[in-house]
């Protein structure tokens, strides 16, 4: 590993139990559920703002600085009950491109960053390259399953990838 994705993956650690703390405390903060549930967001929002500066995702690729790759939409996020709900409401683009849904390929961005769900929202390639787009690194993996059971309280059971297809 480089000195650039060790010292990534060590904020990424220390960020993610800053992040695991708060939502282990979210109910003193919040009793009603869509309150907690905004605040969950604004939590994940957060920890976004944070790691955002220190990945890859930060860099200047070329002419472009930020994501220029989309290469972490190549996927169908991650769902709990709650966003699935909310997602299968929204127009998405049903297609073999191998992309989220509501990934715009044109444009590079998400459609839904808005109401984007919560593993999107923890989602920032700390790797040295942009193989981790794709490839979550050990340590993004780790940090998503070892708070998904407090998530399941707030946003309801973990659905999996999302799938327009499945009822």
């Amino acid at each position: 590993m480089t000195i650039f994705g060790s010292r990534q993956h060590e904020r990424l650690r220390v960020e993610g139990e800053k992040l695991k703390r708060r939502i282990l405390h979210l109910e003193r903060f919040a009793a009603e559920p869509g309150a907690r549930i905004a605040l969950l967001y604004r939590l994940a929002d957060n920890f976004g703002r944070r790691m955002f500066p220190h990945s890859l995702c930060s860099q200047r690729i070329g002419r472009y600085s930020g994501c220029v790759t989309g290469g972490c939409c190549q996927c169908r996020p991650d769902v709990f009950e709650y966003e699935k709900q909310i997602l299968d409401l929204l127009p998405k683009r049903i297609d073999k491109s191998g992309y989220c849904p509501f990934f715009n390929p044109v444009k590079r961005t998400c459609g839904v960053y808005g109401v984007r769900p919560f593993a999107c929202r923890i989602f920032y390639n700390s790797g040295a390259s942009i193989h981790s787009c794709q490839n979550p690194s050990d340590e993004t993996l780790q940090l998503f399953d070892g708070l998904k059971r407090h998530v399941e309280q707030v946003l309801g059971s973990y659905q999996g990838g999302y799938n327009p297809g499945e009822a």
